[in-house]
């Protein structure tokens, strides 16, 4: 077994529980080295972490199958954009790797309004009719529009300044954000992103075992129950109708925490 793989992929796994801590020098290395699957498997992470947000803010109201198509869309066009042409696109630009805060910025900015604008234009290019189809998971519209609104949750991207939050503020707001990535199933938007990219299966198999081994050996259990995301949300649903569901968003994130510290110690 491939040690450096293995701790490579639990890194990876965790990391893609959350939408915050894009690195820019991992975007810069990965279109230059994005033949190398560690590479390509950090771009794809990363510019997953852009895109999500963006997707959110420009998808209220509609179903969650579009948000996951509309990622899964995007995240394919960004990395083909930089793939095109990399010096043009991204190395005139940033002819050495950004270490320096500025610099870091200025690309994770320039990124963004690049993912923002091919978003724009796949929805824009497609039908009206095409916006709202369910592609899978959980129906349209069932939970308040706000309550996966990343603006609302002060989650808008990662230059957001220093805000101090509660520890229950702190929970619920983590939990709900790996909700939304669990309804919107961004495991699976990484993996088929890195396939089509050639990365190969060693990894992405090495992923989804991974995934069984956390979801098996430490399951996330409420009030005695086993929930995945289909199970999440019913009970969401439920404890929407006496607005008490906070408590099960602040258990998602101890779960997290838990786990992590479980499977990276």
């Amino acid at each position: 077994m491939d040690t450096r793989l293995v701790h490579f992929v639990r890194g990876l796994y965790f990391e893609m529980q959350t939408v915050e801590g894009v690195k820019p020098l991992e975007i810069w290395n990965g279109v230059r080295e994005k033949h190398d699957p560690l590479e390509m498997a950090s771009l794809a992470k990363n510019l997953l972490k852009i895109v999500v947000p963006l997707v959110n803010e420009q998808c209220p109201g509609r179903a969650f199958a579009v948000h996951q198509q509309r990622v899964k869309q995007t995240l394919a066009a960004l990395i083909a954009w930089y793939g095109e042409d990399p010096d043009a696109r991204m190395y005139q630009r940033f002819p050495y790797p950004p270490t320096g805060e500025a610099d870091q910025k200025e690309l994770y900015r320039a990124v963004r309004d690049t993912a923002r604008t091919l978003l724009e234009e796949i929805d824009a290019s497609s039908p009206a009719s095409a916006r709202e189809t369910i592609v899978r998971g959980p129906g349209p519209r069932v939970f308040p529009d706000s309550l996966f609104d990343f603006s609302e949750l002060r989650i808008v991207d990662n230059e957001l300044p220093y805000i101090i939050f509660t520890e229950k503020e702190f929970r619920v707001i983590h939990g709900i954000v790996i909700v939304y990535l669990w309804i919107i199933d961004a495991d699976a938007i990484l993996l088929d992103a890195l396939a089509r990219n050639g990365v190969p299966p060693s990894l992405t198999d090495e992923y989804r075992q991974f995934a069984r081994k956390v979801h098996g050996e430490n399951p996330l259990t409420i009030k005695g129950k086993s929930m995945d995301s289909h199970g999440l949300v019913e009970l969401i649903q439920a404890k929407l109708q006496h607005e008490d569901y906070l408590d099960v968003f602040e258990n998602v994130q101890k779960w997290f925490e838990q786990t992590r510290a479980k499977f990276t110690s």
